[in-house]
């Protein structure tokens, strides 16, 4: 299991510094080496939350998580005032700092899945959904669409029903909620003319290759001429004529420098990222862990999978970056975080499995009592009397 977490955090470094050289590439000609600075600062800084939230273990998010939600929601208020919340491309989601600018809404994910993961993990087995936990998570969610930031609360939804995919909620239950979750996305999408603009021009994105449709078709032009193994890094001609290729469109960039080489590495790193972090979910020790590890997983994977489909135009654009690689420090810290979070659940995981069979006694006294598994068990022995057993003390929930 060490080995596998030891992966995990080798893919997160090497699409990190991937994500070093793409955004130098594709921002080079016009600001030199600043991306490049500051791209290395972000890296630095997600390393460094990487090893706290690693050294933290996970029973005691139960205790940061409530102030960690409330501290979220006050940014989150914070950056829709006009003199605090910057205003980029007619959306403000941004906190300038100076130094750095905060996107509360990636942290609205991690907060999402934390809360949930909390209530979840005390619910008894079979029991119905936590719909006051959930009317939180729906506050989230609401906060983030008014920025207006529709991909980041699609994001959002996704880790929080992965976590609810984990839990031990009623399976019926689960559907329904799917069903409404799925309904309730669906309708707001459609509320918003640009939305429905995004998801026409998905449809036939040539007919509207001058407006609407121009980022999805440069896209297509960049992949296509990056061939089988691409131009080489910094070489990029097509794919720089891409409105925020740093951020929302690098996987065009890597199509075009890289070629279908190096997108194929990329797609095959996350798809290992995905079965690593549900492996580790499936080998949590608690109801608590589960959740979270699947939580994190699916908002991690997901979030690549929306960003590379809609740049290869399988998949509406969505307006989200692309997990480790795309610029954005906010983005980058979260992710780290949560790799961190899932480092310590393998590790947890792991003590839990070496401790078990230490745990492990077969003594027989001459009332044949024996004990296995630390529960104290009464044997048909000299005595007669039937087996009896005390319930194991080990905590089962998180």
């Amino acid at each position: 299991m060490s080995s596998g977490r030891s992966l995990l955090l080798f893919i997160a470094l090497g699409l990190s510094l991937l994500g070093v050289i793409m955004v130098y590439s594709a921002t080079y000609r016009d600001y030199g080496m600043h991306y490049l600075l500051v791209r290395g600062l972000h890296v630095g800084l997600g390393i460094g939350v990487f090893f706290l939230a690693s050294r933290i273990r996970y029973p005691a998010w139960r205790r940061i998580t409530k102030n960690y939600y409330f501290v979220v929601v006050g940014l989150l208020v914070l950056v829709m005032i006009p003199s605090v919340g910057s205003t980029v491309g007619g959306a403000r989601r941004w906190i300038d700092l100076g130094f750095f600018s905060l996107q509360p809404s990636e942290f609205a994910k991690l907060a999402a899945v934390l809360i949930l993961a909390c209530a979840l993990a005390r619910m008894p087995k079979g029991s119905g959904l936590p719909f006051r936990t959930l009317g939180a998570v729906g506050v989230l969610v609401g906060l983030v669409l008014l920025q207006p930031d529709f991909g980041t609360s699609v994001v959002l939804v996704a880790g929080a029903a992965g976590a609810l995919w984990a839990s031990e909620v009623r399976s019926r239950d689960l559907l329904l909620a799917g069903g409404a979750g799925f309904v309730a996305l669906v309708l707001v999408m459609i509320a918003e003319p640009y939305r429905r603009d995004r998801f026409m021009t998905f449809l036939d994105p040539w007919a509207v290759a001058d407006g609407s449709g121009y980022q999805v078709v440069q896209s297509m032009i960049a992949i296509k001429a990056g061939d089988a193994f691409g131009i080489g890094a910094g070489g990029g001609a097509e794919s720089v004529a891409i409105p925020e290729v740093q951020t929302d469109m690098i996987f065009a960039l890597i199509g075009e420098e890289l070629g279908f080489f190096g997108m194929a590495v990329v797609i095959l790193s996350f798809g290992a990222f995905a079965v690593l972090g549900y492996r580790i979910a499936l080998n949590a020790p608690t109801v608590m862990a589960r959740c979270i590890a699947s939580g994190l997983t699916t908002m991690i994977s997901l979030q690549a999978v929306f960003n590379m489909g809609a740049a290869m135009v399988v998949l509406p654009l969505a307006g989200i970056t692309l997990p480790f690689i795309s610029y954005g420090g906010s983005s980058l810290v979260v992710c780290f975080a949560a790799v961190g979070i899932l480092y310590r659940i393998s590790e947890d995981s792991e003590r839990a499995s070496v401790a078990k069979p230490a745990r492990v006694k077969k003594t027989m006294d001459r009332n044949g009592s024996r004990s296995i598994d630390g529960r104290e068990r009464i044997v048909r022995g000299d005595s007669g009397r039937r087996d009896r057993g005390t319930r194991d003390p080990r905590p089962l929930r998180g």
